[in-house]
């Protein structure tokens, strides 16, 4: 359908209950232009819910506001990239649709709430308050669609393009186009697709009638071939375009999607390829926000923050903990950088009062085909991770659940790999003794103190046959095994497991020097992604030094108000790099002289200090 951005013309306001309002005065509503955070307005206390997780920013909930007005005679959607969380949405008064998870794309049928002229009054509500563990914003944080077309057209994400078979004389390219038919009568159109190279040229055509049943869905296929197509790959990432057309009795719909033609393999005697190229993925961690302008996914600080990611050395992303913007996706196509995307934070089991655990059973199949659906015709895209820290994957109804996830995955898009970031302390964490001097019955194990206080410990309880037993269900689901701060069990793996295929999905920055030795000597290992290559809002001081009277120095877990950033990172809030970045470049191999080597010596100083066991668990 045709695709209008709906980023004008909004108000914000607190949320009004029932009776807000009555008898006192209540917040006006302001203007707004969309993407926007309202918890970047509020003002920020050391008693704040979120304490140092949120960067002492309050919670809250609010409410937005627009009029449209549509062609009645059209269908209508209103297309939601993310809202900051648990969102409803009315339209005319009327409840129209819902959304938990605040970084999902979803959609909201306008039609059957229009009033006769088509005019469509627009509320949409958003909360958050202590459901996080970093800076999450608060609001409609990426950008809206409004989304119209004739009766029969094409469902929202509809369009899907694969590349199953490629080889040297060209490719087949796969479409699918998902046609709605939701007129009264039974209809019969013509599905069409044009196949654009990066000029613009006509590469490949396809035509497919469909004809569907009043108030059906059916799929158009269509294998077209590509003679010698130039390829995706993070060295050349040449994109194409597919334009689709419905033409029929009620009018022609049309849209196109973005795509690379490539090939990806898996094995552990190769471990990644990419064309049939080997790639280890020179990876980064990176939350959401976009520092001074808070959770807002505006497009050119996406593209910003890619493009000095991989002038810095880094091939590879991963969106932690949650899926990434469209903005972000797009800008990785573009110049080639890898995606590990990432689905949830937690499962069942809560890591905050109030997160996604509460909906989880319910919402999570729907918000992993939301992902798939926003993000399968991505060529940047290579692993979808289900998971971050999981503490049920060490026990065997945790495994079964990942084991589901992942099947629901490889149903959705089986062109990609799945993987889970585990962190073998934290699958048993349930099994962990008490802190050095504790009771043991004094109550539940802080994972990050107990990580500060194990120090060199950490590493041998992560490689033991303990966590090896509790966590082989977990691993067995995947294609890839992803470790949290586990790269003791590179090798030793290779000998238990010789078909499991590894990457260090979390790793201590300071340890770059001793985990890519591995990565780069051992097939099976196929990345290492740094917590974190960008730094963030939320988590206010994990990264910070603390010196003591006597003189000594230590990293702590949390800092106090007024701490606001987390204060850590290859790059600064600001996007300039600091020592470690030219220090793992040079460890990447990137980069032969150091830049600022004093400097350098001093952060190296500092890691020793602050790791291994006295960074954060994440």
């Amino acid at each position: 359908m045709r695709s209008a951005p709906l980023l004008d013309g909004w108000t914000v306001s607190p949320k009004r209950g029932l009776f807000d309002g009555v008898g006192g005065d209540v917040a006006p509503a302001k203007p707004v232009t969309l993407p926007h955070d309202a918890m970047l307005e509020l003002p920020r206390s050391p008693e704040a819910p979120s304490a140092e997780h949120g960067g002492y920013f309050p919670g809250g909930a609010v409410e937005y506001a627009r009029t449209v007005r549509v062609d009645p005679s059209q269908v209508s959607t209103l297309v939601l990239d993310g809202v900051y969380r648990d969102a409803v949405v009315f339209v005319n008064d009327a409840f129209a649709g819902q959304w938990t998870s605040g970084y999902s794309r979803f959609s909201v049928p306008l039609d059957p709430y229009l009033l006769e002229d088509g005019t469509a009054v627009l509320r949409v509500e958003a909360r958050a308050h202590k459901d996080s563990r970093w800076y999450t914003g608060l609001g409609i944080h990426r950008d809206v669609h409004l989304l119209t077309g004739p009766r029969v057209h094409l469902a929202v994400d509809g369009v899907t393009v694969t590349t199953p078979d490629l080889d040297d004389a060209g490719a087949i390219v796969q479409v699918e186009s998902r046609v709605v038919n939701a007129s009264v009568r039974t209809r019969t159109v013509l599905v069409e697709t044009e196949l654009r190279a990066p000029g613009g040229e006509v590469v490949g055509a396809g035509r497919s009638p469909i004809t569907l049943l009043a108030g059906e869905t059916g799929t158009a296929r269509q294998r077209i071939w590509v003679a010698q197509p130039a390829l995706w790959g993070p060295d050349s990432p040449v994109l194409h375009e597919a334009v689709v057309t419905v033409t029929g009795p009620d009018g022609v719909d049309a849209e196109s999607a973005t795509f690379g033609i490539r090939r990806i393999q898996l094995d552990a005697q190769h471990g990644l390829r990419i064309n049939g190229e080997v790639v280890k993925l020179r990876g980064t961690c990176i939350h959401h926000d976009n520092g001074v302008i808070g959770a807002r996914s505006i497009a050119a600080a996406e593209e910003r923050r890619v493009r000095l990611l991989k002038q810095a050395g880094f091939n590879a992303i991963r969106s932690a903990h949650n899926p990434i913007s469209p903005a972000l996706l797009d800008a990785c196509d573009r110049h080639g950088v890898l995606v590990m995307d990432e689905a949830f934070d937690m499962w069942n089991e809560a890591k905050s009062p109030f997160d996604g655990s509460l909906t989880f059973a319910e919402w999570a199949l729907r918000d992993l085909a939301a992902m798939v659906a926003k993000d399968r015709n991505h060529p940047s895209v290579v692993l979808y991770s289900i998971g971050n820290e999981i503490p049920e994957t060490g026990r065997p109804h945790g495994s079964r659940v990942g084991r589901l996830l992942a099947d629901e995955l490889h149903r959705l898009d089986p062109s990609r790999f799945t993987t889970n970031g585990i962190n073998g302390l934290v699958s048993i964490i349930r099994e962990l003794p008490p802190m050095g001097g504790a009771d043991a019955d004094a109550g539940p194990v802080d994972i990050n103190a107990q990580m500060a206080s194990m120090g060199a410990r950490m590493s041998e309880l992560v490689a033991s046959d303990l966590v090896t037993d509790r966590t082989e269900e977990s691993f067995a689901a995947l294609d890839v095994a992803g470790f949290n701060y586990g790269e003791t069990r590179y090798a030793s793996d290779a000998e238990r497991f010789p078909n499991r295929i590894a990457v260090g999905s979390e790793t201590f920055p300071s340890r770059i020097d001793l985990s890519w030795p591995l990565v780069a000597e051992l097939p099976h290992v196929i990345g290492d992604f740094t917590w974190t290559g960008w730094d963030y809002l939320g988590e206010a001081g994990i990264g910070r030094i603390d010196y003591t009277e006597t003189g000594g120095a230590f990293s702590g877990t949390s800092g106090p108000y007024p701490y606001q950033l987390a204060w850590c990172g290859d790059l600064d809030i600001t996007g300039h790099r600091r020592p470690a970045s030219y220090y793992r470049e040079i460890v990447f191999g990137l980069r032969s002289d150091p830049t600022w080597p004093c400097a350098a010596r001093a952060w190296t100083a500092c890691c020793r200090l602050a790791a291994p066991g006295r960074g954060r668990m994440r």
